[in-house]
């Protein structure tokens, strides 16, 4: 069965404004943010979809985040020194490898965990499940009611591990540079998320008034203010007939297959 409604898809493709720069920065945010995120999402979080968290994507992390250090000496030597002199390696990357080693035990923890869910074939749990969110945040409150998930994924998550990455740092703690790099991206990554949730739900929502007031708005030849905002940018024939037979066609008829 398939529908095909035209009429969306011409206001999709000429009446729609863009913001370009924004969508081309959370594109890109929604992109890259995927590892930076599993870096952290291990320790607040659990029960993720297997296709969501898979032990390939946690070694690739892991194995990054050995080599980084080392890497950025390498092409960043400046990056070592602080106020004239050269501090001690280990003197500013032991939180870090201490980082590493929560980071894979916590990635092990959540591997077992997905083991031990319902299979996916079996219909039991959605693969691409971002886990549960540690119910600490349903305890929090502002103006009198309870945080939403955008909230929590977009802001208080993050801005924990920024908090305490900012503090590390002030110690000269490398891991604070890395723990406040991922707190941005996840904050940013959700934030494209929900940028991509929002647009379907109001496609949607666009298309079912579209398909209600399409009579008011191009048969009767109604204003904007009389049928929700719908206005179509054309010429229409004069006849109500015609107009009427054209506006059929915006919606293809429902077609029904069946398999032999």
């Amino acid at each position: 069965m398939k529908k095909d409604n035209k009429s969306e898809s011409y206001f999709a493709q000429n009446v729609r404004r863009q913001n370009v720069l924004k969508n081309l920065v959370l594109n890109f945010f929604l992109a890259v943010a995927s590892h930076p995120r599993l870096a952290l999402e291990v320790f607040i979080r659990k029960n993720f979809g297997e296709r969501y968290f898979t032990l390939a994507s946690a070694i690739t992390v892991a194995v990054i985040l050995v080599w980084l250090p080392k890497g950025i000496e390498s092409f960043f030597p400046v990056a070592i020194y602080d106020r004239g002199h050269e501090p001690s390696f280990w003197g500013q990357y032991a939180t870090w490898y201490l980082f590493v080693a929560a980071f894979i035990g916590a990635s092990y923890f959540r591997w077992m965990e997905i083991r031990r869910n319902p299979s996916v074939f079996d219909f039991g749990k959605y693969s691409l499940y971002s886990g549960d969110i540690n119910p600490i945040f349903s305890k929090i409150y502002i103006f009198g009611k309870p945080v939403d998930v955008r909230l929590i994924t977009t802001f208080l998550e993050p801005v924990a591990f920024f908090v305490l990455g900012y503090i590390l740092n002030k110690f000269g703690q490398k891991v604070g540079t890395l723990l406040m790099t991922c707190s941005i991206f996840y904050s940013l990554g959700y934030m494209a998320a929900f940028k991509v949730g929002d647009d379907f739900v109001m496609d949607k929502i666009d298309e079912t008034i579209m398909n209600e007031e399409l009579e008011n708005a191009f048969v009767n030849d109604l204003p904007g203010e009389e049928t929700r905002g719908v206005r179509f940018y054309t010429e229409k024939p004069k006849s109500k007939k015609l107009r009427t037979k054209v506006s059929e066609s915006f919606i293809a008829k429902e077609e029904t297959t069946y398999a032999n």
